[in-house]
């Protein structure tokens, strides 16, 4: 038989806690461990999605009105109309294209290839006036009749003669050309369903009544 000391072995210091307090040892979450990684990860997208929606801005409201700019294809504000434009609602209603029975409506509109940045001033019979950017139309409501339509520019005006009768539509475009070193806008000479046309595409900036 084996010669023994006399000295009892001790027991582990696990088999010295008690059962319960074993448990919640062995149960407790190390302070570095995948769950608790995942909760902080969880509650930083939780917050970061909170404070994106506050910074958010929402849709615009179809309703207002508000100043038009127009952009370069990246994006890039280059110029905005110095009066509010009408709201999205009232360009929706002038898309329509709805013959008014009590005026001669036209529709003067720029769009075109080449354009620029540059405001144009449009008048009807010297009296009602807009300007104009890129991509934009004005509307005109007069009384039936000849009206006498002018394009100002760097001090040079074109004329363009309209008539019409209570119900009628017409439709003028402005042709426009910038270059470094020169601009130069004119009457165009387009029928006018093709003018039509691009006018779905052009923003109402300005909508105009003869009372």
């Amino acid at each position: 038989m084996g010669k023994s000391d006399g000295v009892a072995d001790k027991p582990a210091v696990a088999d010295q806690q008690p059962p319960q307090q074993r448990i919640r040892s062995m149960t407790k979450i190390p302070p570095h461990s995948g769950t608790r990684r995942l909760c902080v990860i969880l509650t930083s997208v939780l917050v970061a999605s909170l404070l994106a929606g506050c910074a958010t801005p929402t849709g615009a409201d179809p309703s207002a009105e508000a100043p038009y700019c127009y952009k370069t294809s990246k994006g890039r504000v280059v110029a905005c109309t110095r009066v509010p434009a009408p709201s999205l609602n009232a360009d929706a209603q002038a898309k329509r294209f709805t013959p008014d029975p009590n005026a001669l409506t036209v529709y003067v509109v720029r769009r075109n290839w080449g354009d620029g940045g540059r405001f144009v001033k449009i008048s009807a019979d010297n009296e009602m006036a807009a300007e104009t950017l890129p991509n934009t139309m004005v509307r005109f409501k007069l009384k039936p009749g000849t009206h006498t339509f002018t394009l100002d520019f760097e001090g040079e005006r074109q004329v363009a003669t309209v008539d019409g009768k209570a119900g009628d539509l017409r439709f003028l475009r402005i042709d426009g050309t910038v270059w470094a070193w020169k601009s130069t806008f004119v009457w165009a000479t387009d029928g006018e369903d093709a003018i039509r046309e691009r006018a779905y595409k052009a923003r109402l900036v300005a909508d105009l009544t003869v009372k």
